[in-house]
């Protein structure tokens, strides 16, 4: 009898070890699949800061820098969502996002700031780059500032603009004008509402 139960046994433990063991390629295909990226929901962060300001009854300072001509007056909130729509970019959609950037990131040990930075290897139209810096905090991050780089163009000209915007504080917004013909041409938009340092 006891002869009988051990080759069952052997059988049944082998093939027990055998079919709980991982297969190499279903696995690999599976995690993949499933792993999900965790981006910084940088269009999340701008539409907070949005509704922050228009929130709050205070003074909007709008800078405007033209031809080395500066031309300043304070706005209304409704310019100034205006104005910051053009950060609200369609290319910062999580799933676009997530499938066109690579992040890095590193904890800066000067300034105790993490920063991230989102770029694409995409070279048409649209978002080049995302830099977004975080101030640890008990709890969670909060955010210090967020760059961006994005291309336009079409047959005439391309319009590179370049835009950083400083939590709480204000934003800039930096174009550059490439027509095929002529030179280049160069201004700029500052909104600030609070200039404290």
């Amino acid at each position: 009898m006891k002869r009988s139960f051990i080759p069952v046994i052997s059988i049944v433990l082998i093939y027990a070890c055998h079919s709980n063991q991982p297969q190499p390629a279903d696995s690999g295909t599976k995690k993949t699949d499933t792993a999900k990226k965790n981006y910084l929901p940088v269009a999340d962060y701008l539409r907070a800061e949005i509704a922050a300001v228009d929130s709050f009854p205070q003074r909007i300072m709008r800078y405007s820098i033209s031809n080395g001509k500066t031309d300043s007056g304070i706005i209304t909130t409704q310019v100034f969502d205006q104005l910051a729509r053009e950060f609200l970019l369609a290319e910062l959609d999580s799933s676009y996002f997530e499938k066109k950037f690579e992040e890095n990131s590193f904890v800066d040990q000067s300034t105790n700031l993490v920063s991230f930075t989102y770029s694409t290897k995409d070279t048409g139209n649209g978002l080049k780059r995302v830099d977004v810096l975080l101030s640890p905090g008990p709890g969670a991050e909060r955010l210090n500032s967020i760059y961006m780089e994005s291309i336009t163009g079409d047959k005439d000209s391309s319009v590179i603009r370049k835009m950083s915007w400083k939590a709480g504080r204000n934003f800039r917004i930096l174009r550059i004008i490439r027509p095929n013909k002529g030179p280049e041409i160069t201004n700029q938009t500052i909104l600030i509402w609070d200039n404290r340092e």
